[in-house]
């Protein structure tokens, strides 16, 4: 007797095959572009690696810090907005709708050169880049968490009200955890945005990671280098967060 396996199992098995031949095509890759241009002025990036990881640490500290401040602002709008009263529920939809369409870089203008109008002082750049992130990641986190709170059915609300729940009881025992349960792969997916979005706080005078090589290769004049390493370290910080989701929740692997 011959054991099949199922259908689902030969497909995720040949889609593991091809992502491994794809990932090693492009490690191949990038080992014969270093080969080729060993000579690039590489021991630039070398030379200022230091400066260079003090910028990487800012932009993680950046992103890090915004998406933990934008969960905990974004939990009220995304409640606001589904289970809001109408009024509180409009102020909710126009908070989020008008961050979400404006763009990023114009968000972190408007708190830098507009907040000294309110506080009636000048705001730190690095503390006008916190609020600008947090702003966005606030605003996006609440979609998300908006949908991850539609996907939990209604019944389960009902069945928490029956059990002598009230409504918030109700929300943070039975329907919140089940909602976050399913948020977790797009709250990876706004942590890399976030963390890419980092590069736009330079025009305020940041020095994250985008920033860091920008002063470098102006002081030195190694673009191919700096730029291939600045793309290079962008894309293996961004691959090692959905590589660790995956490996946190194997249950997606399964979706995918």
């Amino acid at each position: 007797m011959t054991f099949r396996q199922p259908a689902w199992l030969l497909r995720y098995t040949n889609d593991k095959a091809k992502v491994r031949y794809w990932n090693t095509a492009i490690v191949v890759f990038l080992m014969w572009m270093l080969w080729e241009y060993r000579d690039d002025r590489w021991h630039v990036v070398a030379d200022t690696s230091h400066y260079l990881l003090k910028g990487l640490l800012m932009s993680w500290v950046l992103a890090i810090v915004s998406i933990v401040l934008g969960g905990i602002l974004a939990l009220p709008l995304a409640a606001g907005r589904v289970y809001g009263p109408p009024g509180l529920r409009h102020i909710a939809i126009a908070i989020i709708e008008v961050v979400r369409a404006t763009p990023e870089l114009m968000v972190v203008f408007w708190v830098y050169f507009t907040f000294p109008r309110f506080v009636g002082h000048a705001v730190p750049s690095w503390g006008a880049a916190i609020i600008g992130l947090t702003m966005m990641a606030a605003a996006y986190l609440a979609e998300v968490i908006r949908g991850g709170l539609y996907s939990v059915p209604k019944t389960q609300r009902e069945a928490g009200i029956s059990t002598g729940m009230n409504e918030f009881q109700t929300f943070c025992h039975i329907i919140l955890p089940q909602a976050l349960r399913n948020m977790v792969p797009a709250f990876i997916a706004q942590l890399v945005m976030l963390f890419k979005t980092t590069s736009i706080v330079y025009a305020i005078g940041v020095i994250e990671f985008f920033r860091a090589v920008q002063i470098v290769n102006n002081s030195q004049f190694a673009p191919f280098a700096l730029y291939i390493t600045m793309a290079a370290v962008y894309f293996v910080c961004c691959y090692a967060l959905s590589w660790a989701v995956k490996k946190l929740d194997p249950k997606y692997l399964l979706v995918e």
